[in-house]
């Protein structure tokens, strides 16, 4: 059993709240309720990426209504307009927003909770966070981003080989290898780690990737709690996993109705780790 003591709420997507015994923890917020924050203890807000299904901008209004928050946004300050909106916020916002991509540490402004970054395949980062003694895993859109199915694949590689005859183009087999490589290169740093809870995407937008990313992720790390994200509210695929994997089942916390999981959730409403 996992002692990670801590209240929890699935916001929908991507997003979990998480109240732990010093500080709560918002990933991805971009839908659901937000309940009453804890105006005394630190509030740290996580935005993978800013895309609109990970991120929205009323986040950073926790930062003037609350003493103790602080915002971390996988951002690699590649778009201008993002650029432009960010510099335009308040000075008092400013200095409690970071914003970076993959490849960073930041410890929070007390000093009590350390965020290390790592790449995600498709925007973004993923994060890892230290707080408590105990190591948090939100992965973002760090999955097996093979979101071409080999009928697309080959029409696109037919019309690219005719249109482009010197271009070096690789088949679907070389492609396939190349999101297996960028995988393992992404998810480096968690490789071997213990994770006191993980929340994993298993987008279900491009066939199997999803089930393949989870198997992925379970032979890379070791989660003694982990819960489904990147759902896009399709909670039927979280069904299907546990029915083809229950090995997978046994330590998850997730919005399904099939027995022989760790525990079933739903969205928007709180929950305690057991």
């Amino acid at each position: 059993m996992s002692d990670f003591k801590a209240k929890g709420i699935y916001l929908g997507h991507s997003g979990f709240l998480l109240e732990l015994e010093s500080a709560t923890l918002i990933f991805d917020w971009y839908q659901g309720d937000i309940p009453p924050i804890r105006g005394e203890k630190p509030l740290y807000i996580f935005a993978s990426n800013i895309n609109q299904d990970h991120f929205r901008p009323e986040i950073f209004g926790a930062v003037e209504q609350l003493p103790h928050a602080e915002i971390f946004i996988g951002y690699d300050h590649s778009i201008p307009e993002v650029d432009t909106f960010l510099d335009g916020l308040p000075e008092k916002i400013q200095d409690h927003v970071s914003c970076f991509g993959g490849d960073a540490r930041l410890y929070s402004e007390n000093g009590e909770m350390l965020v290390t970054s790592i790449p995600a395949t498709e925007m973004g980062v993923g994060f890892i966070v230290e707080i408590e003694g105990k190591t948090i895993f939100h992965a973002g859109t760090l999955y097996l981003n093979q979101t071409a199915s080999e009928e697309e694949y080959n029409k696109w590689y037919q019309k690219m080989s005719l249109e482009h005859p010197d271009l070096s183009i690789a088949d679907y087999e070389a492609y396939l290898d190349h999101c297996e490589d960028e995988f393992e290169k992404c998810t480096d740093k968690i490789k071997g780690r213990t994770f006191d809870f993980a929340m994993l995407p298993l987008e279900p937008k491009f066939g199997d990737v999803g089930e393949r990313t989870i198997k992925r992720y379970m032979e890379v790390a070791n989660y003694k709690t982990w819960a489904p994200i990147q759902l896009h509210g399709m909670y039927e695929i979280v069904d299907e996993l546990v029915t083809n994997h229950p090995e997978y089942a046994k330590n998850m916390i997730g919005v399904t109705t099939k027995p022989g999981v760790k525990q079933s959730i739903k969205s928007g409403e709180k929950f305690t780790f057991n």
